[in-house]
């Protein structure tokens, strides 16, 4: 019993289902991609922003190193005052600095720059207030001041080196992030429809074969795929439909059946009527000469009465053999009693003007169902005893090609011909070059079919004037496991 409770997964969704989702996965992985880079690309920006203030704040330094310098030498009030300025500038700098990298590695190197700063600030004052005081300069003061400077130079340069590297580093990551994506953004461009020809092309594919085989005659089943949407589900309708269109075929081969029983009947009567009349006769002449008590007379008449009418049986039994309705299934059968069958049953419509001859080996056993065989023997000698307008010969050959293990069946007449223009045309349903009424058109479309059933192929070769030959490819042994359908 089925489970209604069960959530559908992801392979029994619909169709426009699956695409939605593949396409919502492809376009989350684009957005996802331009997040991921957007993200990258504002830390960069950062990054540059801290670059230029780092470079900047190196400039102030070696400003405030220059200013230091003239101060040391010449005592003058205008250096010291520079120094002051340049070194306020260099703090404040580094105070935007420390709120752009307060996320970043570089903290730690910025802290340890602002804390030399304003040492440096420190020992500057104090060296001011010792002139101030009109004390010498301490050379202990000017020994710190330069080393404190010294240390300002150092950690600045270390500091636009380092966000150097790390612009470096992001720009670097950056282009490798793209490249991933790129590649899987390729990837998916070609595994995506690699999946979906296995999901939506493969069965179409095998739809269109199979629509190929129905246009050749061939009713043949296809594997439904398990794709758990409407693509199983047009396979399994075209299964149905196949089915039925086996059905029609059938119910058309019986309507062409019963056209024909109805075109043998007359001729039917006629071979009837020739043992019945021999029935008649032998009776009359056994009756006459009853009394006369010759048993030898007797029993001649009687043998005449049992043979005629196993020949009218025959003549019977053949068309009831060639009208009866029943599956198709091939099994090991004499090709040549087949021939001789048919032959028999329609030597009634073949004028006797026409001689039909027969070379086919009484050995030949091939897989066929001999019912629907017979109809296409009985179809094709009819063709030709109609296309030959006054006397001529209509000829049944074989050959075996050991090669291809097939058997080539040859059905030749000395009629008119075919003209080229329709020969592509004989074996479409209702086509027929007779005169209204005097034809279904159905006869050499159902002599395909059946052949087409047969694993074999049928074909015609002709030129006008010289007749017509119509070839048939059989097989010796069947390619299907087990003989019937």
């Amino acid at each position: 019993m089925e489970d209604h409770n069960t959530k559908p997964s992801i392979f029994s969704l619909s169709l426009r289902h699956k695409i939605f989702i593949i396409l919502g996965c492809y376009i989350f992985g684009i957005l996802a991609m331009t997040v991921v880079s957007q993200d990258d690309l504002a830390t960069a920006k950062e990054k540059l922003e801290v670059v230029e203030l780092a470079y900047s704040l190196n400039s102030m330094i070696l400003e405030v190193r220059r200013y230091e310098k003239n101060y040391l030498l010449y005592k003058t009030r205008e250096a010291l005052e520079e120094n002051k300025k340049q070194l306020l500038l260099a703090l404040d700098t580094a105070e935007k600095i420390s709120g752009f990298a307060g996320k970043f590695k570089v903290q730690p190197l910025l802290l340890q720059l602002a804390d030399i700063m304003r040492a440096y600030q420190k020992d500057m004052e104090e060296l001011d207030n010792d002139k101030g005081n009109q004390q010498a300069p301490n050379g202990s003061w000017s020994e710190r001041i330069r080393g404190h400077g010294q240390e300002m130079t150092e950690l600045s340069e270390k500091l636009v080196l380092f966000e150097h590297t790390q612009i470096r580093t992001i720009l670097e990551e950056l282009v490798q992030q793209l490249w991933g994506w790129s590649l899987l953004a390729i990837t998916v461009g070609i595994f995506l429809p690699l999946g979906m020809s296995l999901s939506f092309f493969r069965p179409l594919l095998i739809i269109k074969q199979a629509a190929q085989d129905i246009a050749l005659g061939r009713f043949s089943k296809i594997e439904v795929v398990n794709t758990r949407d409407e693509m199983q589900q047009v396979m399994e309708a075209f299964n149905t439909m196949v089915l039925e269109l086996e059905k029609r075929q059938d119910q058309l081969v019986q309507s062409q059946k019963l056209s024909s029983i109805g075109t043998l009947a007359a001729g039917i009567a006629h071979q009837l009527n020739n043992p019945l009349n021999n029935i008649s006769t032998s009776c009359q002449i056994a009756m006459s000469e009853f009394d006369s008590g010759d048993v030898e007379l007797q029993q001649h008449m009687l043998s005449n009465v049992d043979q005629e009418t196993n020949r009218a049986r025959d003549v019977v039994q053949g068309l009831l053999e060639f009208s009866r309705e029943r599956e198709f299934e091939r099994r090991p059968a004499k090709l040549a009693k087949v021939v001789d069958r048919a032959v028999k049953l329609v030597r009634s419509q073949v004028p006797s003007t026409i001689q039909v001859t027969v070379d086919v080996p009484e050995d030949l056993v091939l897989p066929m169902d001999t019912q629907r065989m017979q109809e296409v023997f009985l179809n094709l000698i009819i063709n030709s005893s109609q296309a030959i307008n006054d006397s001529g010969t209509i000829r049944i050959t074989t050959t075996l090609l050991r090669d291809s293990d097939e058997v080539l069946i040859r059905v030749e007449d000395t009629g008119p011909g075919i003209a080229p223009e329709i020969q592509d045309r004989l074996f479409d349903p209702f086509f027929s070059t007779k005169d209204e009424g005097m034809g279904t058109g159905l006869g050499l479309s159902i002599t395909y079919g059946i052949i087409q059933r047969h694993e074999g192929d049928i074909s015609v070769e002709s030129e006008l004037g010289n007749g017509a030959t119509f070839i048939i490819r059989l097989p010796l042994h069947s390619t299907v496991s087990g003989d019937s359908e």
